[in-house]
């Protein structure tokens, strides 16, 4: 009888700590994502690989500290939510993840004009580097849908400030997580050369 009481007494703290946490929480928070994925190709020509990438590298896009490239990738991600007083509280309604990313890598135009085996080189090379970028948009994607989910469900507050704040502090903190997660790729695929992605081309 003692081990019923006892097991009883058990599933009703349970119970009540459930209860408690769903309370402490925001719940049904709409969460809206606005995702765009923009891939674009700038042309070269060039009767050979190397003259191809010559003028690539001449007309590349550049980065955000002036470098010329190959090729870009560019990744933005903010947040807002939908947050107001209401009756002493504040209200949370929505939350929505803002992402934008941006890859641009080079075409070339007159390839069918080269050799077979450049045009495959090629081939693998654009590949890698699609393949290398599109890893990195894997992480801010999953970063997005981890930031909203976080902030859909941040402890109730009666301060909308107090509540946008710590909204803040952890989609700051998924950001970081984000950017320790680049490092890991850039060291695990030695930026990209161990899937084929090297500058000068080293088939």
């Amino acid at each position: 009888m003692g081990k019923l009481y006892n097991l009883a007494w058990g599933l009703s703290l349970l119970w009540t700590a459930a209860v408690g946490a769903t309370q402490a929480h925001y719940t049904g928070v709409k969460i809206e994502p606005d995702i765009r994925v923009d891939f674009q190709f700038y042309k070269v020509k060039g009767a050979t690989m190397q003259a191809a990438l010559a003028q690539a590298s001449s007309i590349g896009p550049k980065g955000s500290f002036g470098q010329q490239g190959l090729g870009m990738a560019s990744y933005q991600l903010n947040w807002s939510m939908l947050a107001y007083p209401l009756a002493g509280n504040c209200s949370l309604n929505g939350v929505k993840v803002t992402t934008r990313i941006k890859v641009m890598v080079p075409e070339w135009v007159n390839k069918s004009q080269a050799s077979v085996r450049e045009q495959q080189n090629w081939n693998i090379m654009v590949g890698a580097m699609l393949d290398y970028e599109s890893r990195h948009k894997d992480i801010v994607q999953e970063t997005a849908s981890a930031i909203g989910f976080k902030l859909s469900q941040l402890p109730r507050s009666n301060d909308c400030d107090a509540l946008r704040h710590q909204g803040d502090l952890q989609g700051q903190a998924l950001l970081a997580q984000a950017k320790s997660r680049f490092a890991r790729l850039a060291e695990q695929t030695d930026h990209g050369r161990k899937l084929g992605l090297s500058w000068p081309f080293n088939p």
